[in-house]
């Protein structure tokens, strides 16, 4: 039988390697959908919102992959606004936000402890923006 490095290596060691390959792909992998999604602008509406975090339902047929079905409501994502939003001004209106895919830095608002009860994956941190396009649209 030939002998190769990899051979000669304790069974542990071997799977300790191919653990090692397997995150640093699986960690790669998702950096780069991280960096896709960062300051994505998206068209939403409220479905409902609750202390600085809302359910969203994305507008734009484009951006209908950032969200899911949840409580028979399609196309939707759970947010959690940065400090500055202003709940009552966006109500019943459409606008855009700017997703994150972590927490925006000096965002260190007090928020409430009550919370929404979404069961979904797709969360996102977001902000209310005007750059994305024109801002808030009746």
């Amino acid at each position: 039988m030939k002998t190769t490095p990899f051979s000669s290596l304790s069974f542990s060691k071997k799977l300790a390697f191919v653990l090692t390959v397997f995150v640093m792909g699986f960690t790669s992998c998702r950096d780069s959908k991280e960096v896709e999604l960062s300051g994505k602008c998206v068209k939403v509406k409220l479905v409902s919102v609750l202390c600085g975090q809302a359910v969203l339902h994305i507008e734009d047929q484009a951006a209908y992959s950032l969200g899911e079905t949840w409580n028979n409501q399609a196309n939707v994502f759970f947010a959690v606004f940065d400090c500055s939003v202003n709940e009552q001004a966006i109500a019943n209106t459409t606008f855009y936000v700017e997703l994150q895919t972590n927490p925006f830095q000096n965002d260190t608002c007090y928020r409430c402890m009550a919370a929404i009860d979404y069961t979904g994956e797709k969360k996102y941190y977001v902000r209310v923006s005007t750059k994305c396009g024109g801002g808030s649209t009746e």
